[in-house]
């Protein structure tokens, strides 16, 4: 609400109570002097009749008095009953009393012996309510009655004999509310009317006083949209006023300073924003109200709704507590604990759920180590769990490949050696006994073969050159299966190529990666054990190429998965466990990597993802 308003209201609320409170007084006084009033006239017409009354009485008992009291009573009652100047006197008496309606005359039973009202005469009157309590009651107490009640009060004044204290007669006064009220109404109404005026009056004169006083505040408030709209520059002048000349220069100060950090602000906005797009994993931030307020290009992996959506949400609707991320996240935000690579599900937009490692940061402020906001950060556990093992697959590599460089040499001079004086013995015993002659012969074949492993070994953990070049890996795809299109057919087992890309040209060695390929997709041939189906597929994927290899076989069994990259290992009888290493390797040096999923029973897919060419890229 503004000041300019807030003064108004105040005003006439002020004046309001003013004028109710002083009408509340003069209704008081008013009402009360009325049924004063009321009250002593009634009374009065009450005594009046009954002097009157004790006075005709008198009258007619001088000239035939009465012989006893039963004809005394009989006597009064014809001459109350029947005399029709004491019927004008009751009507005249009602004219010259305010609010009474009637006045009647009862006997001992209740008879109506005399009335201003005819309709009553010889009728059994019915008790009212006494005008002697409602006069008692507080004024408001009466002037809420008089308002909401039709039925008459009634005056009783008994008449009887003093010898027996018997009551002959009773002089019964009505005091009808509705007369009571056209007493009071007229006044109410004139009050009520100059009291609106009053109020409407004074709401008046409050608003045009108010704006008078909310110039300067408007003024300020202009000053401060100005400055709030980073636009201090347009201030207007200052004014003639001091005090306001004086608050203009500390705003423009304020102004200049808020501009300032203000860019400041926005510009580390903007740096924090193209830092999270630049993160593989999805951070969300959220504010000291956990509001989200900035969130990383990889949030869309993982929630179902997009990032731009999501933000100025709460935590509550972002992480809902009914899911197990929610869960982690509420309680972590609640209790100002943070939590390292927990482990979750978390439903994905596809509806496929996804296993992710939460992480949740309390930032504080320094020294108030007050709570700034919460920090959360979502990282794919499959994508950490395949990255380790690749690496734990190149450490291994490595580690061997430093240690068989070391072994190789050290047996490769001994085996030469052994070789020479070999072929010494050969010539020495060259035509002298058969059978040592082809025992020799054989120790020679055993010793080539162990040269020619000990030439393999140096060769795999020799540096390899690679001669990069634009390579298509859909056409390099096609020429592998043709090659292993006759084997395959031996055993019923058909190659087929598919795939999105009729093009995909990589940067790199054509005769390595053909290699690589062919080593697995023989692999794929020797696994099936029966008449099956190995589909080759090239797919583009973001920025890189896959191809993938996918067979019909018997499946990798789980306990074998770790290991199926290690060099010499292998499951064949007469496999050496080199193709997959050396496959593994090419693609590393390629930048690229080789991944793969089976299923027992079902088959298995490799796939190589190697990155576009720099070129293509770029186009």
């Amino acid at each position: 609400m503004q000041p300019k308003t807030r003064l108004t209201l105040l005003i006439v609320a002020l004046v309001a109570t003013v004028v109710l409170l002083l009408s509340s007084l003069y209704l008081y006084s008013l009402a009360g002097s009325r049924f004063q009033d009321v009250m002593g006239n009634s009374r009065v017409a009450a005594e009046q009749v009954k002097n009157y009354l004790l006075q005709r009485v008198r009258e007619q008992t001088r000239l035939l008095p009465p012989a006893g009291l039963e004809e005394t009573k009989l006597m009064w009652r014809q001459f109350v009953r029947d005399d029709p100047l004491f019927t004008s006197f009751l009507v005249g008496t009602i004219a010259s009393s305010s609010g009474v309606v009637e006045i009647f005359i009862t006997d001992g039973e209740g008879t109506v012996l005399s009335t201003s009202n005819p309709m009553r005469l010889d009728h059994k009157a019915a008790a009212g309510r006494s005008l002697e309590a409602w006069s008692e009651q507080s004024t408001w107490r009466k002037l809420w009655q008089i308002l909401t009640s039709n039925v008459d009060y009634e005056l009783l004044v008994p008449l009887g004999t003093p010898r027996t204290n018997e009551v002959l007669f009773t002089v019964r006064v009505l005091v009808s509310p509705v007369l009571l009220r056209s007493l009071v109404l007229p006044q109410l109404r004139g009050l009520a009317l100059v009291s609106l005026l009053s109020i409407v009056g004074s709401a008046v004169a409050a608003g045009i006083l108010a704006n008078i006083a909310a110039r300067p505040l408007r003024r300020v408030s202009q000053m401060i949209d100005l400055i709030a709209q980073g636009r201090p520059e347009e201030l207007p002048p200052a004014t003639h006023d001091p005090q306001l000349a004086a608050l203009q220069s500390k705003l423009t100060l304020l102004g200049e300073q808020i501009r300032g950090a203000t860019e400041n602000a926005s510009q580390l906005r903007g740096n924090v924003a193209q830092l999270l797009e630049r993160f593989e994993d999805a951070v969300l931030l959220f504010d000291r109200n956990d509001r989200l307020v900035m969130a990383g290009k990889a949030t869309e992996r993982f929630l179902p709704q997009g990032r731009w959506d999501l933000i100025g949400r709460s935590i509550e609707e972002v992480f809902p507590a009914s899911t197990p991320v929610g869960a982690i996240v509420q309680t972590s935000a609640q209790l100002n604990r943070s939590v390292k690579d927990h482990l979750a599900q978390i439903a994905q937009q596809e509806g496929k759920p996804a296993r992710a490692l939460v992480s949740i940061e309390v930032l504080e402020d320094f020294p108030s180590r007050q709570r700034l906001g919460t920090m959360v950060t979502l990282r794919d556990a499959e994508s950490r769990r395949q990255l380790e093992s690749q690496l734990d697959v190149s450490y291994r590599h490595e580690a061997m490949g430093q240690i068989l460089r070391g072994v190789a040499h050290e047996i490769k001079n001994p085996l030469n050696a052994i070789y020479t004086h070999l072929q010494l013995l050969q010539l020495e015993i060259a035509g002298e006994d058969e059978k040592l002659k082809q025992e020799v012969d054989v120790i020679s074949r055993e010793i080539k073969l162990l040269d020619r492993m000990v030439v393999t070994l140096l060769d795999f953990t020799r540096p390899l050159e690679i001669k990069r070049e634009e390579t298509d890996l859909a056409a390099l795809a096609g020429e592998v299966a043709k090659l292993v299109r006759p084997e395959a057919a031996k055993k019923q087992v058909a190659v087929e190529i598919g795939g999105d890309c009729e093009s995909a040209v990589v940067s790199g060695d054509y005769g390595l990666l053909r290699q690589a390929v062919m080593n697995v997709v023989k692999n794929a041939v020797e696994s099936m054990t029966r008449p099956g189906t190995i589909r080759i597929e090239v797919a583009r994927h973001d920025d890189a190429y896959v191809l993938a290899v996918a067979d019909e076989g018997s499946g990798i069994p789980p306990e074998v998965r770790p290991k199926i990259f290690n060099l010499y290992f292998t499951t064949k009888g007469r496999g050496s466990g080199i193709g997959l290493a050396m496959s593994y390797r090419v693609a590393q040096l390629h930048d690229g990597t080789l991944e793969f999923d089976s299923e027992v029973g079902k088959g298995t897919t490799f796939r190589f993802r190697i990155p576009k060419s720099a070129r293509r890229a770029a186009a």
